[in-house]
């Protein structure tokens, strides 16, 4: 079994707004959450996705990052990626969520994936040899 299969199997964050609570619950000064605790806010997308990995989830860039913030239903309402380069991490991205809350830990365990996947629809262009056959 590979070492992939035994994080997952064993992980007690299953899905990816539970391994988010948890790390906001750990406190630290990349990401937060606001004072009302209805939005999140973090500045380092490298850190957010090494975090995520150790609990056994596949964040490789900043567009897998963004999938999984799309795919559970939050909304972006800031975008740091579209800043100047920024060595002080000043820029921040923030994202909502209307069952992501602070107080509230068991909202995050009722949020479900949006969408599920769908296979590739086949392409409807016609082979040659089909043209002809009306002939």
């Amino acid at each position: 079994m590979d070492i992939y299969k035994l994080i997952t199997l064993n992980q007690p964050y299953s899905t990816f707004p539970q391994a988010l609570y948890k790390i906001l619950s750990e406190g630290h000064a990349w990401i937060e959450w606001n004072k009302d605790g209805n939005k999140i806010r973090y500045n380092d997308p490298e850190r957010l996705m090494r975090e995520l990995q150790a609990l056994g989830f596949k964040a490789q860039d900043s567009a897998s990052l963004s999938k999984n913030f799309n795919d559970y239903g939050f909304k972006r309402l800031s975008d740091a990626r579209k800043s100047r380069y920024d060595p002080w991490r000043s820029n921040w991205t923030v994202f909502a969520h209307p069952n992501f809350l602070r107080h509230n830990p068991d909202s995050a365990n009722a949020i479900q994936r949006r969408r599920a996947r769908r296979p590739r629809a086949p392409s409807k262009k016609s082979s040659p040899s089909s043209d002809e056959s009306g002939w």
